[in-house]
């Protein structure tokens, strides 16, 4: 039975299903249930119709009830946890998609649903708890770090960009980047914004500030080695990049995460 098939069929408001070797769906498909996946390891691309994002590590996307969609793996190794839920008696706000760096309560929410996994029969509390997160989705969402990165649909681009989250810790120039997909610096350049609307540099940036976000929610590292690791000279320049997509310093995130 396929995984489509199976989400339609099973006769619970909502349920579980965590996965640490997920195996991707290439084909669009959709299903009645809507989906809320967090990425707790690695990274993937969600596709949905036209529009393709990045989903890292420690981001959450919310997917709306019959939304053709499909996920593909850029790193070898990707661990989901992914729930599904009910919707047809909920608000517009459900009708959106959403992505999103996941709070710390709404991680800890997730992980917990993991001894309800796959599990088949009824179960008040389990429904009680799915429905607990389901109804907070939008708190959750308007309190989260909005950080949405399209990604390109060519496949020449797609390698360009899992060479740059192989390779975000050190200096990466557009001339090789250009080099690897065979292409001049200026046509790389305007196929790079055509396919994603942001720049080849912008990306970067986003690659690396995601990374660092994970690092900064840890609070083992300093601003200045987080810098070093996610391949910025000094920590002035990493934070003045970090202040500028994301409307705080560095410093008041940390700050923030540790409180919550």
């Amino acid at each position: 039975m396929s995984k489509p098939q199976l989400v339609d069929e099973v006769g619970k408001r909502g349920f579980s299903w965590h996965a640490e070797y997920w195996k991707h769906n290439n084909e669009f498909h959709h299903h009645k249930k809507a989906q809320l996946v967090y990425v707790e390891s690695g990274y993937q691309y969600l596709h949905v119709e036209s529009c393709q994002f990045l989903l890292p590590q420690n981001h959450v996307a919310y997917i709306p009830s019959n939304v053709p969609h499909k996920t593909t793996h850029a790193s070898e190794h990707v661990s989901l946890r992914t729930l599904y839920f009910d919707v047809e008696d909920l608000p517009p706000f459900y009708e959106e998609l959403y992505l999103f760096a996941i709070p710390s309560v709404l991680r800890e929410m997730i992980m917990y649903t993991e001894k309800w996994s796959m599990n088949m029969d009824n179960d008040e509390s389990e429904q009680t708890f799915l429905r607990a997160i389901l109804l907070e989705l939008p708190s959750f969402v308007k309190n989260a770090i909005p950080l949405i990165t399209p990604v390109p649909r060519t496949k020449v681009l797609l390698d360009a960009t899992a060479y740059i989250h192989k390779h975000y810790q050190s200096t990466i120039t557009i001339d090789e980047l250009a080099q690897l997909c065979f292409m001049s610096i200026r046509t790389l350049e305007r196929q790079f914004k055509k396919e994603t609307g942001i720049s080849i540099a912008k990306y970067i940036q986003m690659v690396r500030i995601i990374k660092s976000i994970e690092l900064l929610s840890e609070g083992q590292y300093t601003i200045n080695e987080i810098a070093l690791q996610v391949g910025y000279n000094s920590a002035q320049s990493y934070s003045n990049v970090f202040t500028k997509l994301m409307g705080q310093r560095p410093t008041d995130f940390a700050q923030q995460s540790l409180i919550i």
